[in-house]
């Protein structure tokens, strides 16, 4: 008899185990997720409900993007610095008036809305797959005619330390503009 309990305790305790395995405190996390670890560190900074509520999931859809910097404008609207958001290859840069508190106030309003958000927003916009982001430039850059079939990683890292001096294309073009802000649409 005390073997059948034991048999049925541990049948039990493997049926526990088994239910639970995967359970933590971490949000869920697919496991081919590139960007499982940037969640992870994301939710530990955190600062608000509103960051915390976004990445629960360990995604951050354009929607809930939209919402964090229209926060973060709002924010620092209220505190008299006026920022317009300027969209630029699916995520934003920042126009602000200057005014003496400005640099302040942006700090203050970044935090809890887009400081921890935009960052892994834009990486996984720009590189859903998390591979060499100049690979992915130069493709672009390729696929857009911009660059002859045969240039290299090499040759935009050389390119972009010359500031593009001699590079064999226009750092004005707004096809390079584009490839350089997201090659990922490019």
């Amino acid at each position: 008899m005390g073997f059948r309990s034991t048999s049925r305790l541990g049948g039990a305790l493997l049926t526990v185990l088994l239910l639970t395995a995967g359970c933590g405190d971490d949000a869920p996390e697919a496991k081919d997720n590139p960007y499982a670890a940037e969640f992870r560190i994301a939710r530990e900074r955190a600062t608000s409900d509103f960051e915390k509520k976004v990445l629960a999931d360990s995604d951050i859809t354009k929607a809930e993007f939209d919402e964090a910097v229209q926060r973060y404008v709002r924010c620092a609207k209220d505190r008299g610095v006026d920022i317009t958001p300027i969209p630029v290859g699916g995520y934003y840069n920042y126009e602000t008036v200057k005014t003496d508190n400005a640099e302040a106030v942006i700090a203050e309003c970044r935090a809890g809305t887009i400081a921890v958000l935009e960052p892994l927003y834009v990486d996984r916009l720009m590189n859903p797959q998390k591979r060499d982001i100049f690979e992915l430039q130069v493709e672009c850059l390729k696929k857009s005619g911009v660059v002859p079939a045969d240039y290299t990683v090499q040759q935009l890292k050389a390119d972009k330390e010359n500031q593009f001096a001699g590079a064999p294309f226009s750092p004005d073009d707004a096809k390079f503009s584009a490839c350089m802000a997201n090659p990922n649409l490019g």
